[in-house]
């Protein structure tokens, strides 16, 4: 094998290396920071999703560019409430829903979240046992709203 077949390969085997200690729930959460600066998306999107990765990492991962990356901090149990708070604004539906769904977000953020334009954030946002009861009457009459306006 040529020098340069050897490097790549060896340079795979880290990437599947880091990509595992980024998955791994007995990952320390000294290691997940480190990892959480990689310059593979997949890693640090492993890390957002660690149930072991620290509050203040995940803070700094949800300014990712990476979209996945800020979806998955969003659903972390982790994630502070000011981030799910700054979260619930993002512009990816993906990383509103999973605010939504998170079992930290306030019933603040959830009664905001109940105005979004998308119906499966706010469906997320029926689900969430933090819902308090009023947003969920609005809820049904947002949804009764948007049936009549959609047909």
């Amino acid at each position: 094998m040529s020098r340069k077949g050897k490097a790549k390969l060896a340079n795979d085997t880290d990437l599947t290396i880091r990509r595992r200690m980024a998955d791994s729930p007995s990952t320390s959460s000294k290691i997940l920071t480190q990892l959480a600066s990689d310059t593979d998306e997949l890693v640090r999107q492993l890390v957002a999703s660690n149930p072991n990765t620290p509050p203040e990492t995940l803070t700094r991962l949800s300014n990712d560019t990476d979209e996945q990356v800020r979806y998955f901090v969003a659903s972390n149990p982790n994630t502070p409430l000011e981030t799910l708070t700054r979260l619930s604004n993002d512009t990816d539906m993906g990383v509103r829903w999973n605010v939504a769904a998170n079992p930290n977000t306030s019933p603040e953020i959830l009664t905001q979240l109940a105005y979004d334009t998308n119906r499966n954030v706010r469906r997320r946002v029926s689900q969430n046992p933090n819902t308090p009861p009023e947003t969920l009457v609005k809820l049904d009459a947002l949804e009764a709203a948007f049936m009549v306006t959609d047909s």
